[in-house]
């Protein structure tokens, strides 16, 4: 039977249907190919020509205080580098490139911008010797590679690039390496390790060497960096920094194969010296970082923050590096470039700080710890910290630790530094932990009035001795003074704050009991976290849990009257004491301390994160309760004829408490010294604590001139 007609029609459209597929996908495999062809395959074009990826740095973002002064800006500099996949893969070859390089930096007089990644050895090739300050006691060879990282002066990744495990301990390196891999490494081996393997003894075909001593000690020095920052694809090597545009266009000209220039932002302080605790550093990602960052996304070489807001904040001030397309021919000249992914710029934090009112805090500073040593003799009075912050919000205007240093001589001074008893790069104020002493009193008064313990009324017997229990019965610090008088008799709150009698805290700690006691002291931030962004000690609060971690020791009722007036276990930071009495004085709102006040888009200019300031917690803290504990502050630096003395220049009444805490003897007493004004509606809170100023009315110098600049800056 025949077939339909229309059936055969169909049957006809399907099969050129087919033909027509198979030939789209014959052009379609052909155009692909062509396409693949004529692009970079593993970087090498159709064209002979070879493409490269190049890390295009974003803007870091700019640090700013509160009222937009910049305190970190950028400057740009021009770096001479090596590109690993452009330098000559040839060892020869490669050599030659770097001492043309080297040569061209003596011609344009660059020799001082030379890198030289912590050298190891002194003198020069052959006769080499480890630096003197390797190790201690002096010694020129090592046991192990190890004792090489280890050492001072030495990035532990340098020497671990070249460790002896992998590269020195084979057959074939007994020439220039003991197999033995307990065989001490001296400067000679290790000298020898970089001839071998990277063919610095290599000869031309008459025997005659290709290079003098002098290049080879040119070249180890640069080979040493070169392992030290793991030169790779991925991890270009500065050779020399800083260099002026006489030096590109120079190198331009020579066009050495595989030496080429970076553009890096570097950072610059506008008041160098100032905020240094504050602000931090940046620098290169370390070996032990790699992991975390390269998880963000950041090339092996991007500059981050290493501490204080430089770290914290890193987030924002980064950026996101772009990616630009170098296209060069066979002899490593450019043809072309374009960016294949432009950078972002990093976002611009501002900071609650006021950098006028942090410079007069840290010229306070100094110059109280000055005085109390020329003028009272006491030599051992170095070092202290203060700040200034809003009760209202916990933001920080000013915070400061002595002794400091500069940001901008930081890497030059940095071993000085290290070395220095007085530990100025230790921050004492977010970090320094001291017994609070009578500036706990203020936080016993609130406690015991809100628990209904005392009233404002409540008179409290002070004879000079506490004498409510057997085992200990210790002295009010009037029974020991030169004065006639033994004893402050019947006082209420506010006198007792005045007089800062420690019979009535006694009393007072006896009948709250230590829980309550520290109940009220975590609401108001003792022994508690902060909440800054910045790393801090959370310190510690007297009582039973930290006596039994501390000491393994059951907690006595005798060991809570010690703790009401600030002794015993009792150690908090200066900026706790800030966040407590902020809290006291506002009636009982515990805000985050912070230093990061809000983050603007660079392009935009627009806010894009504003710090909220709520509460972390609160507690109901009476008005009148308040006012009375402000009442015993405001007579207690009315009646100091020396704390008085400090605050005669500030416009309006000041509250504020001494505190003494021993450290060891008399003559070495820490003074500590909070304050807050206006008195009755407070809106600026200070701290000052000073090491061995022999008592705390010492300490008050330097929170009178506070007060007296913030208000100067006010008019």
């Amino acid at each position: 039977m025949a077939m339909p007609v229309r059936n055969q029609r169909i049957k006809r459209l399907w099969g050129l249907g087919v033909v027509f597929l198979l030939i789209c996908a014959v052009y379609v495999v052909r155009l692909a190919t062509l396409e693949l062809s004529s692009e970079n395959i593993g970087g090498h074009r159709q064209d002979g020509t070879t493409e490269r990826t190049v890390v295009v740095q974003a803007v870091r973002g700019q640090i700013y205080d509160r009222n937009g002064v910049p305190l970190v800006t950028n400057a740009y500099t021009y770096n001479l580098t090596m590109d690993y996949s452009v330098l000559p893969a040839d060892m020869t070859s490669r050599n030659t490139a770097i001492l043309q390089a080297l040569h061209m930096l003596e011609t344009c007089g660059e020799v001082g911008r030379f890198c030289t990644y912590d050298f190891p050895f002194e003198g020069y090739y052959p006769s080499y010797t480890y630096r003197s300050t390797l190790s201690d006691p002096v010694s020129d060879t090592f046991d192990t590679f190890s004792d090489v990282v280890t050492t001072n002066g030495l990035r532990r990744e340098a020497i671990l690039r070249i460790k002896s495990e992998k590269r020195m301990n084979t057959a074939d390196a007994t020439d220039y390496y003991e197999a033995d891999p307990s065989g001490s490494i001296t400067a000679e081996r290790l000298t020898a390790y970089f001839v071998k393997e990277y063919e610095l003894d290599a000869r031309s075909e008459g025997g005659t060497p290709l290079y003098s001593n002098a290049d080879i000690d040119r070249l180890i020095r640069v080979l040493w960096g070169m392992e030290a920052v793991g030169f790779s694809r991925a991890n270009d090597y500065v050779l020399a920094e800083n260099v002026t545009m006489e030096t590109v266009t120079h190198e331009k000209e020579l066009g050495i194969p595989g030496i080429g220039f970076s553009t890096e932002a570097t950072r610059v302080y506008a008041f160098p010296g100032y905020a240094s605790h504050i602000l931090g550093q940046t620098g290169p990602i370390y070996a032990e970082e790699w992991s975390y960052y390269k998880e963000l996304g950041y090339a092996m070489n991007a500059i981050v923050g290493k501490s204080g807001c430089e770290a914290a904040f890193e987030e924002y001030l980064h950026g996101q590096d772009g990616i630009k397309v170098v296209v060069e021919d066979a002899h490593g000249n450019t043809v072309r470039e374009y960016m294949k992914t432009e950078p972002v710029a990093g976002k611009d934090v501002y900071l609650t700080i006021d950098i006028h009112l942090q410079i007069a805090a840290e010229e306070a500073l100094k110059k109280n710890i000055n005085h109390i040593r020329s003028t009272y003799n006491r030599d051992d009075c170095k070092a202290g910290a203060i700040l200034a912050m809003d009760p209202g919000s916990g933001a920080v205007l000013a915070i400061a630790s002595y002794p400091t240093y500069d940001l901008t001589t930081y890497n030059r001074d940095y071993h000085t530094l290290l070395a220095d008893e007085a530990l100025p790069l230790f921050n004492r104020a977010l970090s320094g932990l001291y017994a609070p002493g009578s500036t706990f009193k203020p936080a016993m008064v609130a406690a015991a009035l809100t628990e209904g313990i005392i009233t404002s009324s409540t008179k409290l017997e002070c004879a000079g001795t506490y004498t409510y229990y057997q085992s200990y019965q210790p002295d009010c610090w009037i029974h020991n003074s030169t004065g006639a008088i033994r004893q402050h008799g019947w006082i209420n709150a506010a006198e007792a704050l005045r007089v800062s009698c420690n019979c009535y805290f006694y009393e007072t700690g006896r009948l709250l009991g230590i829980n309550n006691m520290n109940l009220y002291c975590r609401l108001m931030g003792l022994g508690e976290s902060t909440g800054i962004e910045l790393g801090e000690q959370t310190g510690s609060l007297a009582g039973p849990d930290h006596r039994a971690d501390l000491h393994g020791l059951d907690w006595q009722p005798t060991d809570t009257i010690a703790a009401a007036i600030g002794q015993s276990d009792n150690a908090f930071t200066p900026l706790q004491l800030g966040v407590y009495l902020s809290t006291l004085v506002n009636g009982g709102n515990r805000y985050a301390a912070h230093l990061l006040l809000k983050v603007r888009d660079f392009s935009t200019r627009t806010d894009v994160f504003v710090t909220e300031t709520k509460p972390l917690n609160t507690f109901s803290l009476a008005d009148s309760h308040r006012l009375t504990v402000i009442e015993g502050m405001e007579q207690m630096v009315a009646t100091s004829a020396e704390v008085s003395r400090y605050m005669r220049n500030v416009p309006v009444t000041v509250a504020g408490k001494t505190g003494t805490a021993q450290t060891g003897s008399k003559s070495t007493e820490n003074g500590l010294f909070i304050c807050c004004a206006p008195s009755r509606n407070p809106e600026i809170v200070v701290v000052s604590v000073i090491e061995r100023a022999g008592g705390g009315s010492y300490s008050a110098m330097s929170a009178g001139e506070v007060l007296e600049a913030y208000y100067n800056n006010k008019q």
